[in-house]
């Protein structure tokens, strides 16, 4: 294969002959200027591009991070009262199906974390007689002799209603409270704060 000369002419005149790696050197100085500047030109759009993909991943990682759970928050309640139970503003209700003693019968709803009925308004109380019908069912009012009527907890009782009869022990029916010796074997309502009412105490 033949070399190619290039003649070029200097400032004195003599033509001189360049020889082909001259011919290289000089066009790779003038690709390198060409591609610096064509990097120059880019960088502009380069730098953004960046810029944006950094803003994408940096939004990406904040929307995935979950913020921590509100210490005030109280924790959410699914289910207020348990199977059997009937729930009625904060408190849950147990009417039983069998019959006992007053004293049998508050043993039974401590067993379920409860007590024997307890009645803090009159909306409850008409609740309660909704629910119970004519059946006879015992609820947490008791009393010594000549004494008081007090709750199971022991809070005296503040005359919410009326109780007829000569008995110690207190139930109730749709129409009544009527009072009964404790020993006599009737239904009974137990009652205690639902699940959400107990987390906030």
């Amino acid at each position: 294969m033949a070399e190619e000369r290039v003649h070029v002419h200097d400032t004195s005149g003599e033509v001189e002959s360049t020889l082909p790696s001259q011919v290289t050197a000089e066009h790779q100085r003038r690709a390198s200027h060409f591609s610096l500047k064509c990097l120059k030109e880019k960088s502009v759009p380069i730098a953004v591009i960046v810029l944006i993909t950094v803003l994408i991943i940096i939004i990406i990682a904040l929307a995935k991070k979950k913020d921590p759970p509100c210490p005030s928050c109280p924790p959410s309640c699914t289910a207020a009262c348990p199977d059997r139970w009937v729930g009625y503003r904060g408190k849950c209700f147990f009417f039983s199906e069998t019959k006992e003693s007053w004293n049998l019968s508050q043993s039974h709803c401590i067993s379920l974390g409860a007590s024997l009925g307890v009645i803090d308004s009159p909306a409850e109380l008409t609740f309660m007689q909704r629910y119970v019908g004519p059946l006879h069912y015992w609820i947490g009012l008791h009393r010594a002799t000549s004494q008081a009527w007090r709750w199971t907890s022991g809070i005296l009782f503040n005359d919410l209603f009326k109780i007829t009869g000569e008995g110690h022990c207190a139930y109730m029916n749709n129409n009544n409270i009527s009072s009964a010796r404790c020993s006599s074997e009737r239904h009974f309502i137990c009652s205690r704060p639902d699940n959400c009412a107990r987390r906030k105490i």
